[in-house]
């Protein structure tokens, strides 16, 4: 996948936001986003592989159903700031181990949950106690995003 620059500082906004759990910085970043129908694809696009990157490499591998459903619980619970609900993270989190389309996506909620569902997985694999914090780890996943093609 190659990554739009301008796209990729954009979805970091929204990311930052996200991760600092700021309401207001999250909805103004989203904003910028949707302000471009093709410039949102591309993020949701760009996000989901984060997403999806990130959850083979922390479970080495897809994560088991188990795995997925207590995943879920714990996103939510801990991204209540968001109001994700545990259907649409677990509803995403099945669709990017699975590969295939996000259902999620036809509500605004559902699109919010891939944004903050990719920062909690940034935030919680990232190792800040190694100097790696999420957006380090956000490079190395990038790098490895592009060069898969």
């Amino acid at each position: 996948m190659r990554i739009d620059d301008e796209v990729e500082v954009l979805v970091r906004a929204v990311l930052d936001a996200a991760v600092h759990r700021d309401a207001d910085r999250f909805d103004s970043a989203l904003d910028a986003l949707g302000s471009s129908p093709e410039r949102l694809t591309k993020a949701v696009e760009l996000t989901l592989a984060v997403n999806a990157a990130v959850l083979f490499e922390v479970h080495d591998g897809p994560p088991s159903h188990q795995q997925v459903n207590a995943l879920a619980r714990d996103i939510s619970h801990q991204e209540q700031w968001a109001e994700v609900s545990v259907q649409d993270v677990h509803a995403l989190l099945i669709a990017v181990t699975a590969g295939k389309p996000v259902p999620v996506l036809t509500n605004a909620a559902g699109a919010t949950a891939v944004f903050v569902v990719a920062a909690n997985l940034l935030a919680t694999a990232s190792q800040p106690d190694q100097g790696e914090w999420w957006f380090n780890y956000l490079d190395k996943v990038e790098a490895a995003i592009e060069a898969a093609g």
